[in-house]
């Protein structure tokens, strides 16, 4: 999976700078909120290779299959989707 294709995704962009985190360096990640406190958190590993978590716990399920992320995207907007249209059912009576 590329940077790429996790901006075609709508993922954002989440610069850190050496300021903000005091480590030593500057850093980026990748975010997309699929709900409002479930996230897909990615970030590039020590070996360059891509890795996105369900979730903002680093120990949360890893998912590395492009698909799978498109997959999941797809759930949560229509369970969105889902919780507005029932809003706005209850506001119709």
């Amino acid at each position: 999976m590329t940077e790429q294709e996790l901006m075609d995704l709508d993922f954002e962009k989440v610069w850190v700078m050496d300021e903000e985190s005091d480590n030593g360096y500057d850093y980026y990640y990748f975010r997309k909120q699929l709900l409002n406190d479930i996230w897909l958190i990615g970030d590039v590993d020590l070996k360059g290779h891509l890795n996105i978590t369900l979730g903002e716990n680093t120990s949360g399920p890893k998912v590395k299959n492009i698909n799978v992320i498109k997959e999941l995207i797809n759930v949560f907007s229509k369970i969105k989707n889902e919780g507005r249209e029932a809003g706005v059912s209850k506001e119709n009576g």
